[in-house]
């Protein structure tokens, strides 16, 4: 290639220049193309990185799920089949989301919990499309922010802090995960126009009279 250069090519220069250029040409042509090549190959390991690592996150999550479905309803852990669809009125109800949040109050007071939604009190997943469809904003980001909304009305904006939020897909369907800390400061539910004490008691909510909340508040030490 290079005698044929060197013969042939449109230039005068020396056999010894055209040897040179075309030694020099090659080396910028195989650095460029293993530049682009290094390039390619390192952004295929960083997808693959991020994928792996997303789905071991999902897989962690999902056995995380299950082991709380499987272990059932007990003092730390409670099944919610929705925040808000009444299921037998087949309609929204207040009840239904007093009874939600009442076991996010009780978690509070108590031992830190896990409230799931979506579940039945067989460990059944339902899913959340009966409460997406009562939201302004249906999906995942509405459901999270009524139930931020509502935690900060009926329990107090400082108590937010203390609920995170997630989601995990299992056949399709969402069941939203409440992880809920317990905390130094008594915490009380505000419902119609009452104010409501509860603790966790064995695998259900209880609430507490006046008298009964006082010695509880006083003599319970609080982590």
């Amino acid at each position: 290639m290079i005698l044929f250069e060197y013969h042939f090519g449109k230039h005068q220069l020396p056999f010894k220049e055209v040897a040179i250029n075309f030694y020099r040409e090659a080396i910028d042509f195989v650095s460029g193309a293993l530049l682009l090549l290094f390039v390619f190959m390192g952004g295929m390991m960083g997808y693959l990185i991020f994928r792996l690592r997303a789905d071991n996150n999902r897989n962690s999550s999902e056995a995380t799920i299950s082991d709380l479905l499987l272990k059932g309803e007990c003092n730390s852990i409670e099944f919610k089949s929705s925040f808000r669809w009444d299921y037998r009125l087949q309609k929204t109800s207040k009840e239904i989301e007093f009874a939600g949040l009442k076991t996010i109050a009780a978690f509070m007071n108590s031992t830190e919990g896990n409230l799931l939604i979506g579940v039945d009190d067989d460990a059944k997943i339902v899913g959340l499309d009966k409460d997406y469809e009562t939201l302004r904003k249906y999906g995942r980001d509405g459901f999270e922010q009524y139930i931020m909304q509502s935690v900060s009305l009926h329990l107090g904006t400082e108590n937010c802090k203390n609920v995170r939020v997630s989601f995990v897909a299992s056949n399709e369907k969402d069941v939203c995960w409440i992880k809920v800390n317990s905390i130094k400061t008594p915490v009380f539910l505000k419902h119609q126009q009452t104010t409501h004490f509860f603790i966790r008691a064995g695998n259900g909510t209880r609430e507490l009279n006046i008298q009964e909340a006082l010695i509880y508040i006083r003599g319970t030490p609080r982590i």
